[in-house]
């Protein structure tokens, strides 16, 4: 058969998760003040630390509008812009949400990516979080590490030693059952992986 990390339920595919693409989150415009009509600037994008893109933007009472450049492999440079139309919803305690209306299924989201040549919803690119990437066997020890360091207070490569202080035994010995469901469920898949290969 195949050589170590064959097969799907080991190793994750290589489609493009929500984490390598640019994105416009209007919930953190809100919190700069970007979304005041009248205000224009530039939104930029880094990589590793290294600047990635930027996209030049207008807001307008209604909708947001976005200016920037955009090829297909290696042809030329292109202007592009695009319209987001602005919705909003009342909150409990007065004042009101502003969301962006997806511009080809007009859902109403929070943050838009840049997938393609426009920005849509994460639904019409069909773009999955990297966690639905992971491959199975991946999947199972990022929740046994990620529960691990919850409840032990010395956590490391997989193995767990005394209570996390501030958490009650209740919790903790309810939490620990957990983790040796998802510890004992690692072993069976690691053991079959073996047998396997």
């Amino acid at each position: 058969m195949g050589g170590r990390g064959s097969g799907t339920w080991y190793r994750g595919s290589t489609k493009t998760t929500i984490e390598e693409t640019k994105r416009i989150d209007i919930r953190y415009m809100r919190k700069q003040g970007l979304l005041k009509s009248g205000t224009t600037g530039s939104l930029k994008w880094t990589c590793r630390g290294e600047p990635s893109g930027d996209i030049r933007y207008s807001c307008f009472s209604n909708y947001l509008q976005l200016n920037f450049r955009y090829r297909e492999y290696g042809d030329e440079w292109e202007p592009m812009e695009q319209q987001i139309k602005f919705d909003r919803t009342s909150c409990h305690y007065g004042g009101e949400r502003t969301w962006f209306r997806c511009p080809h299924c007009n859902k109403r989201v929070a943050v838009l990516y840049g997938y393609d040549i426009r920005f849509l919803c994460r639904h019409c690119y069909q773009i999955p979080y990297s966690s639905q990437q992971e491959g199975y066997m991946n999947n199972v020890i990022s929740q046994k590490d990620k529960l691990g360091e919850r409840i032990f207070e010395y956590y490391d490569c997989g193995e767990g030693w005394g209570k996390k202080k501030g958490l009650h035994w209740k919790t903790f010995n309810r939490l620990l059952s957990r983790y040796q469901a998802i510890d004992n469920q690692w072993v069976q898949y690691m053991g079959k992986y073996l047998n396997l290969h």
